[in-house]
């Protein structure tokens, strides 16, 4: 039977050592234990799932800006209640639990780990932490498009399995847009910049450079480039379709010489003023280039993106039936409501203050 430590630290990247506040996590599991009447002996997933949004509220925030953004998500600590049907009473206390847990939590060992690997100045090291992000963060996850159009393509790009997926996490961590026209690393770079307004001088220092650092960032979908120059089998300079140079791009090992008329399918990163190509690469002949025209592509998987989005519903906590379209790609027109929105307030449903008042207890009535 694994301890809470043991199982805490398998739900988080290998290079996270989660010791320094595991035992803040196992009490506040053994509290949530007691009020949904779960024993404490064997870690429970539900809860444990409840656990990892509180960390990441507590290290970056990130789940709650996702969470006021999209409808579909609903209030998270809500939604979690409901779905073991605990009452109004139980689900206050549950809230409050939460909000304590933010407000008083120590240093976290999460918010170090994204901050050490941001600013280590290795690519690799910060590519695998955003890329776990994406892969991993259960409520980022819930707001993708369906994914099977893209992976189609990396598939028929690679032939290769392991490496379609390879470039299905690197797309998702760099060039993933949310309904704001933002990517993973620049949500990443505001919460840290909100992150460092109360922080004391060493924190916040450390805070503002991670955000400056993964400002830094620009990110190229993949697509289909000429070789201009080489230098050696690792440095290549590249020039897009478009005319964009690319200049002493560095690859993730060394490529072969190959014929004329070969062009490189490449996903590319800009960090800290340097470019690399992000995961696998390809030669291809000019006749398959000419089917590899990027923005075509992308237009055409953003489109069955859309339409599929279209012909999926889901149903609000009131009851309100939207098309997942609306929640993922669309956003309020009239300033007021596109303003409380942004707060995860929609006035065409009851509102926080609403839901806020369902949360307090019945009080008993006077005999």
């Amino acid at each position: 039977m694994l301890t809470f430590q043991q199982k805490w630290q398998s739900l988080h990247h290998p290079s996270t050592d989660v010791s320094g506040d595991a035992d803040f996590y196992c009490r506040l599991y053994e509290k949530l234990c007691r009020l949904t009447r779960q024993e404490a002996r064997q870690p429970d997933a539900a809860i444990l799932s409840l656990l990892l949004y509180t960390e990441n509220i507590i290290a970056t925030g990130l789940d709650g800006v996702y969470e006021y953004m999209y409808r579909s998500l609903g209030d998270v600590v809500f939604r979690w209640c409901d779905e073991l049907g605990m009452d109004a009473n139980a689900t206050s206390q549950v809230h409050n639990l939460v909000s304590e847990a933010v407000a008083e939590a120590p240093r976290s060992t999460l918010r170090r780990w994204i901050t050490e690997n941001v600013r280590s100045r290795d690519f690799l090291r910060l590519s695998d932490m955003l890329v776990y992000f994406a892969r991993e963060d259960r409520i980022l996850r819930r707001v993708y498009p369906n994914l099977r159009y893209r992976e189609a393509m990396f598939l028929r790009l690679t032939g290769n399995r392991q490496a379609a997926q390879d470039l299905s996490g690197t797309d998702l961590a760099f060039n993933w847009r949310d309904k704001q026209g933002n990517t993973l690393p620049a949500t990443l770079a505001e919460q840290f910049r909100l992150l460092a307004v109360p922080a004391e001088k060493q924190e916040k220092s450390i805070l503002l450079e991670t955000a400056e650092y993964l400002d830094s960032i620009r990110s190229e979908r993949l697509d289909t480039y000429t070789v201009v120059r080489r230098k050696g089998g690792c440095t290549l300079t590249l020039r897009h379709r478009d005319g964009r140079l690319f200049k002493d791009v560095t690859l993730p090992s060394p490529l072969p010489e190959t014929g004329k008329n070969q062009y490189l399918a490449a996903q590319l990163v800009t960090y800290l003023g340097k470019t690399r190509a992000n995961g696998p690469v390809r030669w291809l002949g000019k006749e398959e280039t000419d089917d590899w025209n990027g923005e075509t592509l992308w237009n055409a998987i953003y489109r069955k993106e859309r339409e599929d989005a279209k012909r999926a519903c889901f149903t609000t906590f009131f009851g309100k039936r939207l098309s997942l379209y609306d929640d993922l790609y669309t956003l309020p027109e009239d300033p007021e409501e596109a303003y409380y929105a942004s707060q995860g307030i929609y006035l065409d449903e009851p509102n926080i203050l609403d839901f806020l008042q369902w949360l307090k207890p019945e009080e008993t009535a006077p005999l």
